[in-house]
């Protein structure tokens, strides 16, 4: 004699849509979170770039105020949100310094994050 198997799908039905729904707004969250905070990064690490540029061709720059501005300048290109008074740029006998702190608010609709930024560059003058 066989055994039969019965079941039943009509308590089952809606599950997978509501595990599907909860996946969707994970990853609809995930995504727009991405791309509030990912563009403020990289534009963080191309400063980053700048700055050590700067520092290294610090010695054929004539001022300081030459160097701060220049750097003022591509954190505006950057959007970077850098305010003259939160940039030092310190020259010795044998090395050049640039400090830049800044803070980039980021609105994620729920709360805002801040992003926050404080390099130091150091390079050596020949």
């Amino acid at each position: 004699m066989g055994v039969t198997r019965r079941t039943s799908f009509g308590s089952q039905r809606g599950e997978g849509r509501i595990g599907l729904l909860i996946s969707l707004i994970v990853v609809g969250a995930a995504v727009f979170v991405g791309m509030k905070v990912i563009p403020v990064r990289i534009a963080a690490y191309e400063f980053r770039d700048v700055l050590r540029e700067e520092a290294r061709y610090g010695a054929i720059r004539n001022t300081d105020a030459t160097v701060a501005q220049r750097i003022l300048e591509r954190a505006q290109e950057l959007d970077v949100p850098l305010k003259p008074e939160n940039l030092t740029v310190r020259r010795t006998q044998h090395e050049i310094t640039i400090i830049a702190t800044y803070q980039h608010p980021i609105d994620l609709k729920l709360t805002t994050y801040v992003y926050r930024f404080n390099q130091t560059e150091k390079a050596p003058l020949f």
